[in-house]
């Protein structure tokens, strides 16, 4: 048998475990908000800082017409025709936006058509500097 004060000690310790259950959902809400807004101002700054340099602007524009070409156009381009591209790319930004930025930028690229369409201004400048500067290459 136990002693009432040892009962007493136990039963209180009892509801102390029960107690942080209880606050759990509220801190779990509490956290998830917290990381969801956190997440949406990254998001935001990530999306205006796309293109950070003009030979940025640039590259992120033939990108976008490269990507363009594939999707919207329905063309597959070969990997000897892309990497001829690429390096017209390359001719034409210079070696200024470095290799992660590129992958960034190329990224940006898909995820602006997905969400604007073919249709839209910024794809439809981007497949023009495509046709006008890259298209020969692909050939």
């Amino acid at each position: 048998m136990t002693s009432p004060l040892l009962s007493r000690a136990l039963s209180s310790r009892a509801r102390d475990r029960v107690s942080v259950p209880d606050r759990f959902p509220t801190l779990l809400v509490a956290g998830l908000v917290g990381f969801a807004l956190i997440c949406m101002a990254l998001g935001s700054a990530g999306a205006r800082a796309a293109a950070e340099t003009p030979q940025e602007e640039v590259y992120l524009n033939y990108q976008i017409g490269l990507q363009a070409v594939a999707k919207c156009r329905d063309v597959t381009l070969s990997h000897e025709q892309q990497q001829r591209i690429g390096e017209r790319i390359d001719g034409l930004t210079g070696t200024a936006v470095g290799a992660g930025r590129r992958l960034f930028l190329i990224e940006e690229a898909k995820e602006i058509i997905n969400a604007k369409g073919c249709d839209d201004p910024v794809v439809t400048s981007g497949l023009a500097a495509y046709d006008a500067n890259l298209a020969s290459a692909a050939q």
